[in-house]
């Protein structure tokens, strides 16, 4: 069986990644955005039924439901993009794009894996 070495560089590519963000944010300790974790929740499970994975639309769901018990928290812990920092402004956009780019190889490897290039 040959090693699926795509899968093994986009993995090896958001460890690195979660690594950086972890390092970065370290020093600051904020409590979980729970608007955000909402909105990943309903975005993973719009993503996760049409592709039929079942994982995907079930931590959907698992995001969503955090999110929805703590509601009462969205406005207390939200932060807008004009409460940040020109520092942590400047690393999320790098981390948008980094996260954008890899979505896009991914997807450019799957359909050439899919008609048969690679």
């Amino acid at each position: 069986m040959a090693i699926p070495w795509i899968l093994v560089t986009i993995a090896i590519m958001i460890i690195l990644l979660a690594v950086l963000v972890i390092v970065s944010f370290r020093k600051t300790k904020r409590p979980p955005d729970y608007y955000a974790l909402f909105w990943v929740g309903v975005f993973w499970f719009i993503i996760g039924l049409p592709f039929g994975n079942s994982w995907l639309w079930m931590l959907g769901i698992v995001f969503m439901v955090i999110g929805l018990a703590n509601r009462k928290k969205w406005k207390k812990n939200r932060r807008t993009w004009e409460q940040v920092g020109k520092k942590e402004r400047k690393f999320m956009t790098i981390f948008m794009i980094a996260i954008l780019l890899i979505v896009l190889v991914g997807i450019a490897l799957l359909l050439l894996m899919q008609k048969g290039i690679i």
